[in-house]
């Protein structure tokens, strides 16, 4: 059985939080304190900050599910952008979670194609995201994908300040 991708809408919130949490938590928590951890999570998926982000205009959330079970999901956004993408119609990937069952089967490639065709037909010459300096893994599936570093940011976890990678691919 493949997985269905679909946009997620006001009546996923709850659904949307789950994940959220479960993902962030899985991949992060062995490399960050729990103080920093619930923060975060406080921060950025609470239910009302989730369904803020569902409803703004350039921002999109997707989910993939296996059989009607949520496998992972991503969020695309338009309203940031590093300087040195002035002047290009830009989307960042903002948010890219499989869940650990379903790791291993395709799906990180299924999602990033996801966003890659979506900010294509949205008429975006770059996709663009942020990598965490020390997530080995993320940053080797995104080379593997196309992608390339062009900058860093700070991220901050909590209250820690982290650095990330800037990657992007042309799309044209």
């Amino acid at each position: 059985m493949t997985f269905a991708i679909r946009l997620v809408t006001a009546n996923d919130i709850e659904l949307l939080q789950e994940i959220s949490i479960e993902t962030f938590r899985d991949t992060y928590t062995a490399f960050n304190t729990e103080a920093d951890m619930q923060l975060h999570v406080e921060q950025k998926f609470n239910m009302q900050r989730l369904l803020q982000e569902v409803q703004t205009s350039g921002d999109r959330f997707f989910i993939a599910e296996k059989a009607d079970e949520p496998a992972g999901y991503i969020k695309l956004r338009t309203s940031e952008k590093p300087e040195s993408l002035d002047g290009l119609k830009h989307m960042e990937l903002e948010r890219i979670y499989a869940r650990k069952m379903f790791q291993g089967q395709g799906l990180g490639k299924i999602l990033i194609d996801k966003a890659l065709l979506f900010a294509k037909e949205s008429g975006c010459e770059v996709l663009w995201l942020g990598v965490w300096k020390q997530n080995e893994k993320a940053l080797q599936f995104y080379k593997r994908n196309g992608f390339e570093i062009f900058g860093e940011q700070i991220f901050t976890l909590g209250s820690d300040d982290q650095v990330d990678w800037l990657m992007k691919k042309e799309l044209l």
